[in-house]
């Protein structure tokens, strides 16, 4: 079988091994699912990974495959989603869209071999964002945005001839809004977290695995409670255990198969374990080089991380208990609105509803130069529904029938010195 019946063979493969449902984030994670080249993997780089930024912002221990001289990538991702619904009959049942604008993904990544055994990395990106704006929908123009940046540093080490560690240290610095535009306001802060993995090389097959700490920061005075003060509140990006396998055996060594699998923990996570559940997530990618070019395909599955049967009493999130009422609502409710399980379902509904599942992706890498390599990749959305809410309880009839899509396409330049 020729190169080319090949990569047809492996593409309709993973495109079976999907429904119609595509997308790209986890959860508010991005993981490495928006990087130039891992993009088009579906993000799948535990074990072994194509490119440098993979292993700056995924499994530490993978920075000893690049133990040879310097490497640098400057890229970016376009990512652009739409949700849209229908209101629950509590809040007049009528067709909804958010007005979100696209966003712009950043990606640098440095890598320096100091030895071949030990190579550090350092980068910067956004690994975690999720917004909506139902602005002037008549539902008290909900409101929401988190964006976090993520410098990274830190070393993998080769231990011995098979065996790989690396460590990476993270400082996140998040801009955050939630709830309505009426009663919050955008805040910003920083935290840090750490990320400790392994690499097991056998040659043919690898395997990985890394422990990623939760990312806790502290955003103050961003919400009111109606009586004249502001909430503060910790906000946790999950921690995360991850473990992977790689084989390049296939086709002479030129098609590298890899597949992940994450744990996000989300019910441990400060203010997200009010509306989110835990979230596993599945990354398989394929890569098949033919010369210069490398082309690749990816499938991931992130189970729906929106939070069920929700206690109908004031249950609040995070802090948060009660807020500010948005005006349109304060002759049902006054001044303060206690945070119940139908103003969390509310919350999810219109501020968090992450609920896209499946992804697939495709991209391609050329080495246009010696030392330059450009990567490219794109992944198309469509849209997948869930009904988030109760049918009973204070607020009545509180189901949104919410719908989500996304596409985004990646471009990155590698320059290589060895």
């Amino acid at each position: 079988m020729n190169n080319k019946k090949y990569l047809a063979v492996v593409v309709a493969a993973l495109a079976a091994s999907s429904t119609v449902v595509l997308a790209g984030t986890n959860g508010t994670d991005l993981n490495n699912n928006l990087l130039p080249a891992t993009g088009g993997m579906g993000g799948a780089s535990v074990a072994r990974t194509v490119e440098p930024a993979a292993a700056v912002f995924g499994n530490p221990a993978n920075l000893t495959q690049y133990n040879e001289g310097t490497s640098f990538t400057f890229g970016a991702t376009y990512f652009d989603h739409n949700v849209e619904g229908k209101a629950s009959a509590a809040f007049g049942g009528s067709d909804i869209k958010s007005q979100t604008n696209p966003y712009l993904v950043p990606t640098i990544a440095i890598t320096q071999a100091f030895s071949e055994k030990l190579v550090a990395g350092l980068g910067l990106s956004v690994t975690a964002g999720l917004g909506a704006d139902f602005r002037g929908e008549g539902i008290g123009d909900p409101l929401s945005e988190l964006v976090v940046f993520n410098a990274n540093v830190g070393a993998g080490y080769q231990l011995t001839e098979n065996l790989s560690l690396g460590g990476m240290l993270t400082i996140g610095n998040g801009y955050f809004q939630a709830s309505t535009n009426e009663n919050s306001g955008s805040t910003h802060s920083f935290g840090f977290r750490g990320t400790v993995g392994a690499n097991y090389d056998m040659g043919a097959t690898t395997f990985g695995a890394y422990y990623r700490s939760e990312l806790k920061i502290r955003y103050d005075n961003y919400i009111s409670n109606g009586a004249g003060e502001f909430w503060d509140d910790h906000v946790a990006q999950p921690a995360e255990i991850a473990i992977g396998i790689a084989n390049n055996s296939f086709m002479g060594g030129n098609l590298q198969i890899n597949a992940d699998l994450i744990h996000k923990d989300y019910s441990g996570a400060a203010f997200y374990n009010d509306f989110y559940r835990d979230q596993t997530v599945f990354n398989l990618g394929a890569q098949l080089t033919t010369g210069a070019a490398q082309w690749r395909v990816g499938y991931s599955h992130a189970r729906d991380p929106i939070k069920r049967n929700l206690d109908p009493g004031n249950i609040g999130i995070g802090g948060n208990d009660p807020i500010q009422t948005p005006s349109a609502f304060v002759p049902l409710f006054g001044a303060q609105l206690p945070v119940t399980g139908g103003v969390v379902e509310y919350f999810q509904a219109t501020n968090a509803a992450a609920v896209w599942e499946h992804t697939i992706t495709a991209g391609m890498g050329y080495q246009i130069m010696p030392n330059i390599k450009v990567d490219v990749h794109a992944a198309f959305s469509l849209e997948n529904e869930e009904d988030i809410g109760s049918a009973t309880g204070p607020l009545g009839d509180n189901v949104w029938q919410m719908e989500a899509s996304a596409w985004q396409a990646g471009l990155g330049l590698t320059w290589s010195f060895k």
